[in-house]
């Protein structure tokens, strides 16, 4: 239907050859009028910027969204929405990949989002914004740029308390949007779609929510001119303030021990070789901070490690602290602060989380890829190549020593439980590096930093996702098969612990077999929250005296009893999947899955590692309490 309708209207049919090939085809007389209808709305003039047409709400709003480029459309079926499904049904310029679970198609959303850098699109039923809350909290905090769509009741009997009615909807989005709106005029509605994709899109990113009522969308005779998105775009070349760069370089170059932390912002503006030549050129360490990326090469000889969720080598002592596109060190996640005596210098372009938590000796307002390309000009015109190389040789020595020191303790530990089985974390990792093409995608929702301490991770090589700066659950798969529609030509690799993988995830599998995305998805399972259950260890009362410690327990965080068939589950997907205990077969179940995804199916591998216990050490099990309902019944029932 859709190639006769093409053809149609691009002249290759007659309008009564149209209509005898639909009526043919079992359609109505009703529907071929309709579809007539909606051929002469397309083939209105073109306005001189923009084109003119006549159509119903949803007709507008595919327009608009194809005026700015959309590919693909994530989302839940949605009653009110029928009027754009038709659309939809009609243009084949979008693909609508649908979710069964409205988190799980916000956490495509977001992956497709952060792999490729466009707007993406997003659309629920409007009572079922709040099911999106967690993974909507997740792409807010990773700034990533969401337009949210969702129906509504007719806006007819609005203030009735009636069905699927609240009193105020965008209220319970104002946390989690840069801006919301309801689109009560159809008139605007070209206009609000263009403004919610600007706003959306504009630096620093983030989610943006417009309401359709059904009596918007279902509007007919609507005239409107549709523009390119293109003539709204607002480009964003921020350039720091000289005497702020002739700072900040001065103070690099007069440190002894300067560290470098990079964030998000970093990524988004495609900074990353910038950051790493001005760590090559004074030596300058560079650690990870809290982000959703992979910001940073892991391997390299400057990388001290994670400043979010975690503490970096060699941050004593630190007296420059320059902080590049990321948050400040939050001691609320674990992470230690910077050292008192460091001059901070703080370049965001995201200007209003400058000089929040910490003083700030040079707030720099603008953007990455300027501030790092001004800020390494500034060193070369201060100093001689001589002065730069003996600086650079110096810190580069202290570096290499740092590093060799951490890479020695690693395997060390690595050794204690190489060919373990249950597998060690550290052996886990070292397979799947050894498995992975150079160019794979991780997308990650593990509570532990260990497996990127084995892998070659960083820009133009493997490249990480995740976990996201939200930190709720039931993220990592849904955005791992958003990665994959936005990068069909890489491998993509979901890792993900059992208990997440337990929030809201398995829902995802469906959208993973019903549209072929050839993901490998490894659960790392250990039947528990390890990472909760340490935390909620460090900070109970009873562990952290030393003459109760021993009766601390866990109740809450064993995964256990009953084990959860996650190939099963899969299985029920038809998704095919195996279990791996030990090294050899965990290899073994890398290849399979290799060769599964480059058929073009999506696989699950159900990897069985080691518990650890708070301090860090394997366990064989965690105490939980048994408890059993059914035994305290008195009658049978």
């Amino acid at each position: 239907m859709r190639e006769l309708f093409k053809k149609y209207l691009e002249q290759g049919l007659s309008r009564r050859d149209f209509t005898n090939r639909m009526l043919g085809l079992g359609f109505s007389q009703i529907a071929v009028n309709s579809f007539l209808a909606s051929a002469v709305e397309a083939r209105e003039p073109i306005a001189e910027n923009g084109k003119y047409i006549i159509g119903n709400g949803a007709d507008i709003l595919a327009e608009t969204l194809m005026a700015a480029d959309v590919d693909y459309i994530f989302g839940t079926s949605a009653t009110g929405m029928s009027g754009f499904f038709d659309a939809l049904t009609m243009k084949n310029e979008m693909e609508f990949i649908s979710s069964i679970a409205e988190s799980q198609a916000t956490s495509m959303a977001q992956g497709y989002e952060l792999i490729t850098g466009k707007t993406a699109i997003l659309f629920l039923p409007g009572v079922a914004i709040p099911s999106a809350m967690n993974n909507l909290y997740n792409a807010w905090k990773d700034r990533s740029s969401i337009v949210v769509l969702s129906d509504g009741t007719s806006s007819n009997f609005s203030g009735r308390n009636g069905f699927q009615q609240m009193d105020d909807w965008l209220e319970t989005m104002t946390q989690f949007t840069k801006w919301r709106w309801k689109v009560t005029n159809p008139q605007q509605l070209s206009e609000m779609t263009r403004r919610t994709i600007k706003l959306a899109e504009t630096p620093p990113g983030g989610p943006v929510y417009l309401r359709l009522p059904a009596t918007v969308l279902n509007k007919r005779d609507i005239k409107q001119t549709i523009y390119s998105q293109k003539k709204f775009r607002i480009p964003l070349d921020l350039q720091p303030k000289d005497e702020l760069v002739e700072a900040a370089a001065k103070a690099l170059i007069e440190a002894k021990n300067p560290l470098m932390c990079v964030g998000h912002e970093v990524t988004r503006a495609k900074a990353n070789k910038g950051v790493v030549e001005l760590s090559d050129l004074l030596g300058i360490k560079m650690t990870q901070g809290y982000s959703v990326y992979g910001d940073v090469p892991f391997q390299h000889p400057s990388f001290m490690g994670f400043y979010g969720m975690g503490v970096p080598r060699g941050l004593s002592g630190t007296d420059v602290f320059l902080n590049l596109g990321a948050p400040m060190p939050d001691p609320t996640i674990f992470t230690a602060p910077i050292p008192k005596k460091a001059k901070v210098i703080h370049a965001r372009i995201e200007f209003d989380d400058i000089a929040n938590t910490y003083p700030t000796d040079i707030a720099i307002a603008a953007g990455m890829k300027e501030t790092v390309s001004a800020i390494k000009e500034s060193i070369e015109s201060m100093l001689t190549k001589e002065r730069i190389n003996t600086i650079k040789e110096e810190r580069l020595a202290i570096n290499k020593a740092i590093n060799k020191k951490y890479e020695d303790r690693k395997q060390k530990k690595a050794k204690l439980n190489w060919n373990s089985s249950p597998l060690s974390w550290e052996r886990a990792s070292y397979e799947l590096e050894n498995h992975l093409t150079k160019d794979a995608i991780i997308v990650s929702e593990l509570d532990s930093r260990t497996p990127f301490k084995w892998m070659d991770l960083g820009p133009e090589k493997k490249s990480l996702i995740g976990g996201s700066t939200g930190f709720a659950l039931g993220w990592g798969v849904g955005a791992s098969l958003g990665v994959k529609i936005g990068e069909p030509n890489r491998q993509v690799v979901c890792l993900v612990g059992d208990g997440a993988m337990l929030f809201g995830q398995i829902e995802s599998l469906w959208s993973a077999s019903r549209y072929d995305i050839p993901v490998t998805i490894i659960v790392f399972n250990n039947l528990s929250y390890d990472g909760e259950r340490n935390r909620i260890y460090m900070n109970s009362p009873l562990a952290a005296n030393s003459d109760t410690r021993e009766m601390w327990k866990d109740i809450s965080c064993y995964l256990g009893n009953p084990i959860v068939d996650f190939i099963g589950l899969a299985n029920s997907f038809d998704i095919r999947g195996s279990i791996a205990e030990s090294p050899d077969s965990f290899a073994t179940a890398l290849k399979r899955a290799n060769n599964v995804t480059s058929d073009g199916r999506p696989y699950l591998i159900d990897l069985r590692v080691m518990q650890l216990n708070p301090g860090g050490s394997p366990i064989e099990q965690i105490w939980h309490p048994d408890i059993s309902i059914a035994s305290k019944r008195i009658r049978k029932v």
